[in-house]
């Protein structure tokens, strides 16, 4: 049965992964590759992507807990670095949300797809922070496994995508691409205010009276 929280969470991390605006990123990342090689790099994305979002579900509330940090507090924090690239997507439309010198640096790598493209482009901090916030909320087995496919539809998605992104990126154009990236940081946004509210009221009682 589906939980009313896996829809909000499916959609949060789909706005936070942002695959349609990282589309066009990964498309200048590849141009000088052949079709088979744009393939093979958005393959090795997403199954890097999975991977590091699947460490994060299963195992990032045992690394918060060695750290002393709670939930609220990483929500609360993420919730804060979601807002800001949220709000950089949505006033200057920086689809990637993180510097482009590392994109730039990475990108004359022999591989790509790991690093800018799966971390930090698609799975950085913000993305981590919602699937750790979620996994640490929604703690029994069930949930977790609800995450595991939801991450592992969303980064097969995300590789479709990139695969296309060639294609994806003329027809949509620089306006539109511009477009998807300001709704993304619209509904990054208000996702952002909901966690910080939310961990807020956690961490200062008072607040929710």
């Amino acid at each position: 049965m589906t939980e009313p929280w896996m829809l909000g969470f499916l959609t949060s991390l789909f706005s936070m992964m942002n695959p349609l605006g990282n589309v066009g990123i990964f498309a200048s990342l590849t141009s000088e590759q052949n079709a088979a090689e744009t393939r093979a790099i958005a393959i090795k994305s997403a199954f890097s992507i999975f991977i590091i979002l699947l460490i994060s579900t299963w195992l990032g509330s045992h690394a918060l807990a060695a750290l002393g940090i709670t939930v609220d507090e990483l929500r609360t924090g993420g919730g804060i670095i979601i807002l800001i690239i949220g709000l950089r997507m949505l006033f200057n439309n920086v689809s990637h949300a993180h510097t482009q010198d590392e994109a730039d640096d990475a990108g004359n790598r022999a591989s790509i797809a790991t690093v800018p493209i799966a971390i930090p482009l698609v799975a950085g901090p913000g993305t981590i922070s919602v699937v750790v916030a979620a996994a640490g909320t929604h703690d029994s087995l069930g949930d977790h496994t609800a995450i595991t496919i939801i991450v592992l539809i969303l980064a097969a998605l995300t590789g479709l995508l990139f695969s296309q992104a060639q294609r994806i990126s003329k027809a949509l154009g620089v306006s539109g691409m511009a477009v998807v990236t300001r709704l993304m940081g619209m509904v990054l946004v208000a996702m952002a205010v909901g966690m910080v509210a939310k961990g807020a009221q956690a961490l200062i009682p008072a607040l929710g009276h």
